[in-house]
């Protein structure tokens, strides 16, 4: 009876072996070759339609995302993403905005947007963030802006305050003060006034 309990112990292991599958292997992704297309087989929901009539797909421009690799200059070489073998699975995961578990690191996010909007950007404005009362750990250049939409709804005054005030909100009950000194506030944007990018005195 030992005998056969040893003989199973020892066996059990190399069953185990036989059966779990091999890590994938380390790869790198390239650029896919069809670029936008590549991408819109299988998201072709209404955010990518707006994003093609925005700022960032406007071809014309030569400092546009759209202009080098389409939506990989924002998420990076999909090749492995987009290949039928991988089912969407990319070896290292494509760059996703926004916040929480699921989404990448925020180092990763900002370097993306700062590629063509920080200092060394490639578009003649560029944004001081880095330094910026918004450059903590909580908040993403999307906690804000929204990519994926004709034109940024933070431009609009009234969706800017809605933005501006789900942080701040006791300045929505401090500014009406301003009127007093015969100011209408009502027709003002927060970055009229507050430059959300500026670096922070040293």
């Amino acid at each position: 009876m030992l005998q056969c309990l040893i003989l199973v112990l020892f066996a059990l292991p190399a069953v185990a072996q036989e059966t779990s599958e091999p890590a994938p292997g380390k790869r790198t992704p390239s650029y896919s070759e069809e670029g936008a297309e590549s991408c819109l087989r299988c998201h072709a929901g209404s955010e990518m339609r707006a994003v093609q009539s925005g700022p960032h797909f406007n071809l014309k421009n030569p400092g546009a995302p759209a202009t080098r690799h389409y939506c990989e200059s924002c998420h990076g070489p999909g090749s492995i993403h987009v290949s039928r073998a991988h089912g969407g699975r990319g070896f290292p995961p494509l760059i996703e905005f926004g916040r929480g578990r699921d989404k990448s690191p925020r180092d990763e996010q900002l370097a993306a947007c700062m590629h063509c909007h920080g200092s060394a950007g490639e578009v003649r404005k560029t944004t001081g963030f880095f330094g910026s009362p918004h450059d903590r750990k909580s908040i993403n250049c999307s906690t804000c802006h929204t990519v994926h939409a004709t034109q940024d709804p933070i431009k609009d005054r009234e969706q800017q305050a809605a933005t501006c005030y789900r942080c701040h909100r006791k300045v929505k009950s401090e500014h009406p003060r301003f009127e007093a000194e015969s100011m209408n506030i009502h027709v003002l944007k927060c970055s009229d006034c507050h430059d959300v990018h500026r670096s922070l005195p040293e």
